[in-house]
């Protein structure tokens, strides 16, 4: 049914969706609704997603509806939640994402934060690093989440060290609740070990 594909693309970067919103952007709202049957649940005037963000359902979506043509707010918000998909498909144990273009950066981003979960930091800044690289060269800037990802590997790597500057940098920019949980995150640890020290 034309129109599933969005609405889920829609609410995969939104988290969740108040009903004046998703009505004003999907006006026959009954019928995708009842296309993804289980896929979306209603609480109140809010519409979210059932299924966690994994890169096994969200790349070849992210694949099929990112698009220059996008308004630079959604490119934005895309890329965020891709990294952020890349992140808890690691913690999930997912295998390694597939494809090419910006899912190779997702693929990057996933090896890092199966590094960094298993306390190889230095592995999760290198991949990490490749994922910043692929962004760069394709002319993006660094989403909140990268930074984020890449300031909880710094600070593992040497506490004290760069990851508080870089988890500052990705709490001004944050745009989603992952990147700024992740960010304080570094931000408590570094301040926890400022009291130790103190």
């Amino acid at each position: 049914m034309e129109g599933v594909e969005a609405f889920l693309f829609f609410l995969a970067l939104r988290g969740e969706a108040r009903r004046e919103e998703v009505r004003a952007r999907f006006p026959k709202l009954v019928p995708l609704l009842k296309a993804l049957d289980q896929e979306v649940e209603a609480q109140g005037e809010t519409f979210r997603l059932r299924k966690p963000l994994r890169l096994s359902w969200f790349a070849p979506l992210f694949q099929r509806e990112y698009s220059s043509l996008l308004p630079e707010e959604e490119r934005t918000l895309a890329l965020e939640r891709l990294l952020e998909a890349a992140h808890l498909s690691a913690e999930a144990g997912e295998p390694l994402v597939e494809g090419a273009g910006l899912l190779q950066a997702a693929r990057a981003f996933q090896e890092g934060s199966q590094a960094l979960l298993e306390g190889a930091y230095r592995e999760a800044l290198h991949r990490y690093g490749e994922g910043l690289g692929l962004l760069e060269k394709s002319g993006l800037a660094f989403p909140a989440t990268a930074l984020a990802l890449l300031a909880l590997a710094q600070e593992g790597f040497r506490p004290g060290g760069k990851g508080r500057e870089t988890a500052r940098k990705a709490l001004e920019r944050a745009r989603t609740a992952f990147a700024r949980e992740m960010a304080q995150k570094v931000l408590s640890q570094a301040t926890k070990e400022s009291e130790k020290e103190a």
